[in-house]
């Protein structure tokens, strides 16, 4: 484990009252340059006393390591498994047992899934079993009945929205596409963040992107279920057809004039349903779109963030709300581009669902080196969060999708 690399107090916006002073570990100086990416999967699970984060070292070693706040330590870190390139980041959620569960690996192949030997002890897995179509991106959550439920990028191209499930003791099923793309060929891409909430209802974020028609994200929608995914329905609760279409999915946002990517999606104990959206055509600006009494609404950010790092444009966001209904929003700001060195990463907090926020800095200032490819703590099913812990990057991105770079893997609480 290695040294403790900040204490800060005094990390907050101006007239802000003062939060708990944050905690930072840099947990590996061998990570991968994409080692905290990817929204949609949640990689940090607190259960009792014991915090759990999982992140990809250099190039693609899915690697976990514990922190035990009985005792104020962490763990020797665990690798779990290896996979192809800097996009096999993993997933993991935990059953009601405690057990943890986690799906990695691939750059369209199938995915690796393992389960810990003994609840709430990340020491020891069980043997990797494959699945997956053609897979990238996972995204994994654990219903009530013990059910994992993983949505992820696959299927031949043009890629498709791919969800399966596992039963709990069951074996994963066969994989079945839940949105296609209009584009007949070529790439597409997929945000694709899957939760699952207090009364088991199935949400389901995403945007569509293609290279043939629109050559940007032009949309993002969103689907349920309440029958552990059998049935899928829109936001005004229509059954779709599966696949679902640009033209059924009822989209809550939809434009050529627009470049947008989803990040995560999580629910409060309310009911209200929250979606970051980041849009690239507005040079860094995200919003955070609620799903409240039936209705979608836009809640933009940047406002609120002031000049906390002196600069503006937001880009990557990831929300969580905890268990008292607070709503947090990691988000990476002063970005200009991917992997702009100047990016930091800031934290949003609302207590009032997402009308009014307050900001601080959760990274410390590299003008030289980007800290970026910002991860929060999510419910997954079993694990409630009082005040979500956070990972991000910090480091380049290289070339391609092996460099010979290595990154710090920053893990960040608020005590």
């Amino acid at each position: 484990m290695l040294s403790l690399i900040v204490a800060a107090v005094s990390l907050v916006a101006e007239g802000q009252p003062e939060d708990p002073p944050l905690e930072a570990t840099t947990l590996s100086t061998r990570g991968s340059t994409r080692g905290t990416a990817y929204a949609a999967a949640n990689k940090i699970v607190t259960l009792a006393q014991k915090t759990h984060a999982a992140w990809l070292d250099s190039a693609s070693v899915t690697m976990i390591q514990t922190y035990d706040a009985a005792t104020g330590t962490w763990s020797d870190p665990v690798e779990v498994g290896r996979g192809l390139d800097n996009h096999g980041g993993p997933a993991l959620c935990a059953d009601a047992e405690g057990y943890l569960h986690i799906v990695f690996g691939p750059h369209h192949g199938p995915f690796q899934y393992r389960r810990t030997v003994r609840p709430n002890d990340a020491s020891e897995w069980t043997p990797v079993e494959e699945t997956g179509d053609r897979a990238t991106y996972p995204s994994l959550v654990c219903d009530a009945d013990g059910t994992l439920h993983l949505a992820y990028r696959g299927g031949a191209q043009p890629c498709k929205l791919m969800y399966q499930k596992r039963p709990r003791a069951g074996a994963w099923t066969t994989p079945v596409a839940l949105v296609r793309s209009p584009a007949p060929s070529g790439y597409t891409q997929w945000g694709n963040p899957l939760q699952v909430d207090r009364n088991g209802r199935l949400h389901l974020a995403f945007h569509f992107y293609d290279v043939v028609i629109h050559k940007a994200g032009f949309a993002a929608g969103y689907l349920y279920s309440d029958d552990h995914g059998d049935t899928w329905r829109t936001t005004s609760g229509k059954a779709v057809a599966l696949p679902a279409t640009i033209d059924t999915c009822e989209p809550f946002l939809n434009s050529d004039a627009i470049d947008v990517r989803v990040g995560t999606i999580d629910v409060g104990p309310e009911g209200a349903v929250y979606v970051t959206v980041p849009h690239l055509e507005k040079g860094g600006v995200t919003q955070l779109w609620r799903l409240r009494d039936g209705a979608w609404k836009a809640l933009p950010m940047d406002p609120h963030l002031g000049s906390l790092y002196g600069c503006g444009p937001l880009g990557q966001s990831v929300v969580s709300v905890a268990a008292d209904g607070a709503v947090y929003i990691l988000c990476s700001v002063c970005v200009a581009g991917w992997s702009d060195p100047a990016q930091e990463v800031a934290l949003l907090v609302s207590r009032d669902q997402g009308d009014t926020f307050a900001a601080r800095r959760i990274s410390p200032v590299d003008p030289a080196t980007p800290n970026w490819l910002p991860s929060i703590e999510r419910n997954t099913g079993h694990a409630p969060v009082a005040r979500p812990h956070m990972m991000y990057t910090h480091g380049h991105a290289g070339e391609g999708c092996t460099p010979d770079l290595a990154t710090e893997i920053r893990f960040v609480r608020l005590r």
